[in-house]
């Protein structure tokens, strides 16, 4: 057996003091909006893009930041038990 521990004994945690960031990158120069709220920001930053330069090819993305942590759940016990919180 692998030394990996098996997905259910894994879980994902989010850090509540990180927000989900919107990217628009331009394809053409490689310009990008950094940090950006919301996705309207994002799709705002490359309109205002395309008029200022003429570039006409962008990528949009959305990420979020999170830890997968062992959830020191013995296998079939301690269903729906919640993770220990690991800074």
């Amino acid at each position: 057996m692998s030394a990996r521990k098996s997905p259910q004994e894994w879980t994902l945690l989010f850090n509540p003091n990180w927000h989900q960031l919107h990217v628009g990158k331009c394809q053409i120069c490689g310009e990008f909006c950094v940090d950006t709220p919301t996705p309207e920001e994002a799709r705002e930053w490359c309109l205002k893009h395309a008029r200022d330069t003429g570039d006409d090819h962008f990528e949009l993305t959305a990420f979020d930041y999170c830890r997968a942590v062992f959830t020191d759940r013995p296998s079939g016990t301690n269903q729906g038990k919640e993770p220990r919180n690991v800074s």
